[in-house]
């Protein structure tokens, strides 16, 4: 029986020949489409699965579409809200930020107690149980907990935990542990990233809950379900005005909700991500295998010239040499597809655990694998046969033999006398470059495209380090910041000084406001800055204190941007508490800081706007060996409803950029290697394919291995060379591109490219044309002296 590599056709064996013979640079270019496919397919499949997840966990619990927040309203204004036209579902509730103290963890813990109805389900926000039960109607000491809170401190259905509500001591006894819509992210109001070990929800009966905190018969939040299509400014409108007399703090859309704002920024910049970094990658690869298998075809000219003289149509040769194209560009898109797809679940895996989103399984996007494949593959068949059809229009006797040597002219660099004090050797490297400038440039732009994609993998490392140390190193430079359960004056304040180790403190005032210019306007907390301060300073983006203006605000260039106004311009000022006074002030001043939008004034000007001066809270410095014992005091402190650390916040920042963002770079920096590993060996291979007859002859003429070798690789280092600088700044405009499309409202990315991402980059094309050369080396010393003999001019 005829073995089964018998049955193909001629060309498709030749074909098969072919492809073993060139299996390193088929291996190469594998390799260079794996990378490619896989980080489209990983980052652009996680968009759509994020999107669906979050739309149907916001469906099955009834997510609200609006929010309200009040001193204190009785219960029957409740039926106000829903009268409103639009609104379909209102569920109002008793809640507040409380202190809790957790078993076996030193350092309090802030918490919001939140009224839940125990014996109904709610018609808004209703929480997922995931253990144990709900608590039963009328129980006082019954509490249900977010599973991210449980989990952080190893909490169950059994045990229990303090916490101080309304300035009362309450042991508590945990029944049940669940999830909401409203904390997917579990933020801490005022902080950047979620901290379960240090915030945490607690949902208590809703009877007790407004007995606890001294609600009874009234409410102080309330949410809303609106119909589709109903203007939600029409509603937001209406509500504010209902409930002005009862120390309305401002209603707010899903926009402005903290947890879907975090989760929807957190979609949109892997949207960004997602298409900036992988089309980048895809594109690259695309190029580079485009530009190898033209070069790989070429170098088969004797070959596709034979073929034709026998009479090999020239739709036969293209199916060839797309045969040979598709080869390795259907391994290294397998492979791509097949390792991008566990990427992608496993990125499934930590998204829905960073975000809480229950039953989310992840379901491959088939449409991203055939675009990413299509993409390859087009750009594979494009490089291969173009490059025939130029090839099968020279006359068959022509095209059988050796190209013409290339006509000598003195090169630009021996004109300027540039290779007068060189070796032979370096001029005639120097030449071939010169004698061939559109193969040296190709190649020189395949690895520049290598070194900036190595850049755009490690780039968010150093954007994210520098914003670290701008916010903690020079913004925040306190101990620790302490949140009252209600204003507080100069008395506070000293009391806090006079702990046992507390060396400074300072007060924090942030006052709800609305910003209003033309028809735009945004609602943010106008913080006050005391004179001098040193523990929370203004910052830009460089770290560098920005001076508050005398006599107006100091607004980030982002919330400038929002409100359309510039430095000299007035805004309208609408205060949402207190005496809810109205003001307009002057636009002193911008800062362009990274994270937020934010707006401040000197703190006299605050008073003077609000009319009080009371503040919400404090930041202290402390004595490391001190530490402990102000812990122990404030957690039992009676007006103390939230306490955080530097130390934590760090820590908490660190852990959070592991777990959201290491996987991705980390992956992102292994397929920029893969991809320059892929550019050097090729340019090498091929190098040596169209130079062989050319080096041989040299070995021939007396030229020893190691001289025939410079020659090559000498070639190749003269554009590795330049390749690196030109990579550098093709690389920082990619990582540009990319900060610009990665700002939010939530944070800026800023463009800082470390010397290390610089060297790193660098070493990577080092590595990668060190290991070519090893590669590329024997085939170099295999050279068939023979043939060069035998070849006729």
């Amino acid at each position: 029986m005829a073995p089964a590599f018998a049955r193909f056709s001629m060309l498709d064996r030749k074909a098969l020949r072919d492809l073993w013979h060139l299996r390193g640079p088929a291996f190469a270019i594998a390799l260079v489409v794996l990378a490619g496919v896989a980080s489209f397919v990983s980052m652009r499949s996680m968009v759509p699965h994020l999107r669906s997840a979050q739309q149907r966990y916001y469906a099955t619990a009834r997510f609200a579409d609006l929010w309200v927040r009040v001193t204190r309203a009785p219960a029957a204004v409740a039926d106000d809200l829903r009268a409103l036209p639009g609104v379909t579902a209102v569920e109002t509730r008793a809640a507040d930020d409380v202190i809790l103290d957790v078993p076996g963890f030193g350092e309090p813990v802030s918490g919001r107690v939140i009224g839940y109805p125990g014996g109904r389900l709610p018609a808004v926000n209703r929480v997922v149980l995931r253990r144990g039960r709900f608590m039963a109607p009328g129980s006082d000491d019954e509490v249900v907990i977010s599973e991210g809170f449980a989990q952080a401190h190893g909490l169950a259905p059994g045990d229990s935990l303090g916490g101080i509500l309304n300035d009362r001591w309450r042991r508590l006894h945990i029944v049940g542990i669940g999830l909401t819509p409203e904390f997917v992210v579990e933020t801490k109001p005022g902080e950047l990233f979620p901290d379960s070990r240090r915030y945490g929800v607690l949902w208590l009966d809703a009877a007790a809950a407004a007995a606890a905190l001294g609600l009874e018969g009234a409410w102080n939040e309330a949410s809303l379900l609106l119909r589709p299509g109903t203007s939600e400014r029409a509603v937001i409108a209406r509500a504010d005005t209902l409930l002005a007399r009862y120390g309305g703090l401002g209603s707010f859309g899903r926009d402005l909700q903290p947890s879907h704002r975090f989760l929807s920024d957190e979609i949109t910049q892997a949207s960004v991500f997602a298409t900036a970094a992988p089309v980048i990658f895809l594109g690259v690869a695309a190029f580079l295998v485009n530009l190898v298998l033209a070069r790989l075809v070429a170098s088969q000219r004797e070959q596709i010239g034979m073929m034709k003289a026998f009479g090999v149509s020239t739709r036969a040769l293209a199916r060839h040499y797309a045969l040979i194209a598709l080869g390795p560009v259907a391994v290294g898109a397998t492979a791509g597809t097949v390792f991008g797809l566990w990427l992608a679940g496993r990125l499934a895996t930590v998204y829905a655990k960073y975000y809480r989103i229950p039953d989310a399984p992840f379901t491959p996007t088939w449409s991203v694998v055939v675009i990413a494949v299509a993409i390859t593959g087009v750009a594979a068949l494009l490089g291969a046969v173009q490059t025939v059809r130029r090839v099968v229009r020279l006359p068959a006797a022509e095209s059988m033999r050796p190209e013409s040597p290339v006509r000598y002219r003195a090169g630009l660099v021996e004109r300027l006398g540039l290779t007068r004090h060189v070796s032979p050797m370096t001029r005639l490297t120097v030449r071939g470059i010169e004698r061939r400038p559109l193969r040296a440039g190709l190649a020189l732009l395949g690895m520049a495209l290598s070194v900036a994609v190595t850049m755009i993998g490690l780039f968010a490392f150093d954007a994210i380090s520098a914003m670290r140390d701008v916010q903690f190193r020079a913004a925040q430079r306190e101990d620790l910041a302490v949140t009252f359960t209600r204003p507080q004056g100069d008395a506070a304040l000293r009391e806090l000084a006079q702990l046992p180790g507390v060396t400074q403190v300072e007060p924090t005032w942030a006052v709800p406001v609305r910003l209003r210019h033309a028809q735009y306007e945004r609602r943010v907390a106008m913080t006050g800055v005391p004179p001098q301060a040193a523990l929370r300073q203004v910052v830009n983006a460089h770290g560098a204190p920005a001076p508050l203006p005398g006599d107006g605000l100091l607004l980030s260039t982002e919330l400038a941007r929002l409100l359309r106004v510039q430095v000299g311009d007035t805004v309208a000022v609408d205060v949402l508490v207190g005496r809810r006074a109205d003001g307009r002030l002057r636009v002193g001043a911008l800062v362009d800081d990274l994270i937020g939008t934010n707006a401040y004034v000197p703190m006299g000007a605050l008073r003077a706007l609000v009319g009080d001066a009371a503040y919400d809270g404090a930041v202290l410095a402390v004595d490391a060996v001190a530490l402990d014992r102000v812990y122990a005091h404030l957690k039992q402190a009676p007006g103390v409803a939230g306490l955080s650390s530097r130390a934590a916040l760090i820590a908490n920042f660190d852990k959070t950029m592991a777990e959201s963002f290491n996987i991705t770079l980390l992956t992102l920096a292994a397929f920029a290697g893969l991809l320059s590993v892929g550019v050097i060996y090729n340019t090498a291979r091929i190098a040596l394919s169209e130079r062989g007859r050319e080096l041989a002859s040299l070995r021939v003429l007396g030229f020893t291995r190691r001289e025939v070798a410079r020659m090559l690789f000498g070639e190749l280092t003269i554009l590795g060379v330049v390749a690196v600088p030109a990579g550098f700044m093709i690389g920082a405009g990619f990582c540009w591109a990319l900060a610009a499309a990665l700002s939010s409202e939530l944070f800026r990315l800023p463009l800082v490219l470390a010397m290390r991402t610089y060297a790193l980059s660098a070493l990577m094309l080092c590595v990668a044309g060190a290991l070519s050369a090893l590669l590329v080396r024997r085939r170099l010393d295999r050279l068939d002296l023979v043939a060069v003999l035998k070849t006729r001019e």
